[in-house]
């Protein structure tokens, strides 16, 4: 179930950056999204290889979608987050770090049939240090735990592919700006089979794609103008692209108090 399998070697994959992107998305600015994570995940050490984004919320955890971490039914078991990337293929590249994911904790209530409560977390290898290009995401507050956020404007990001069929990923961060939109006109367009606990963004002609899922959906929360996570990309449509219906995301708000009591994060 990851979000995109990779079956050529890193090395020799070749695109062009305006062909493989968050769908009518554009690159970011460098160190914009410091907390955004690239996963590669899979079973043992000869399957193959599977790819997600996720989100740093602290300096040993980073949060994804759970149908990123089984394949087959199968829990993957050798992870590797790499944190503080924007050109994905760039080993050498100033400010990142790789390290091993030591735990994965999946959603107890994750349902596979229906995307439901669509959320793991992985407990890194070490601390990081956070730096210019390495930063947690902030949660959101408790006060918010109910908001909808209908009408915000919101950034997705990943390196997603761009269009069906494509089997390599974007070699530098996308994002594209979305508006949430209520739970009521999502449900409508999904023609009344929306998950509980969804939240959704629309663009025209744009939208979430394979390997962008497991990364975050964020809005600048106005109170305090900090930028804060309020959605884990699940759902892609058949075709490998989110471009004709609403890009889906897990509310990250709904399910604080598991995150609290599984990593210790002091929520605010």
């Amino acid at each position: 179930m990851w979000g995109l399998l990779i079956t050529i070697a890193v090395s020799t994959i070749t695109a062009s950056s305006s062909e493989t992107r968050i769908i009518g998305g554009e690159q970011t600015a460098r160190n914009s999204r410091p907390y955004q994570v690239a996963l590669y995940l899979r079973v043992g050490t000869t399957g193959r290889v599977g790819f997600c984004g996720g989100s740093l919320i602290d300096p040993q955890w980073v949060i994804t979608a759970a149908h990123c971490c089984f394949h087959d039914d199968v829990l993957v078991d050798n992870v590797q987050a790499i944190l503080g990337a924007y050109s994905l293929y760039d080993r050498y590249e100033n400010g990142r770090r790789i390290l091993n994911v030591e735990e994965i904790i999946v959603h107890p209530e994750w349902n596979s049939t229906f995307f439901l409560n669509d959320l793991a977390l992985m407990r890194l290898s070490n601390l990081v240090q956070m730096t210019e290009t390495i930063n947690s995401i902030r949660l959101p507050y408790l006060n918010i735990s109910e908001n909808n956020f209908a009408g915000a404007a919101s950034i997705a990001s990943g390196w997603g592919i761009a269009a069906p069929q494509v089997t390599f990923v974007s070699p530098t961060l996308r994002q594209k700006t979305m508006s949430v939109i209520t739970d009521a006109l999502c449900n409508a367009t999904m023609f009344d089979q929306l998950p509980p606990n969804m939240v959704c963004g629309i663009s025209t002609y744009s939208g979430t794609c394979k390997g962008d899922n497991g990364g975050p959906l964020t809005i600048v929360y106005h109170v305090t103008g900090e930028e804060i996570l309020i959605g884990v990309a699940t759902i892609i449509d058949a075709t490998g692209c989110n471009d004709q219906l609403p890009s889906m995301f897990t509310r990250v708000q709904r399910h604080l108090s598991w995150i609290n009591n599984t990593t210790g994060i002091e929520l605010l």
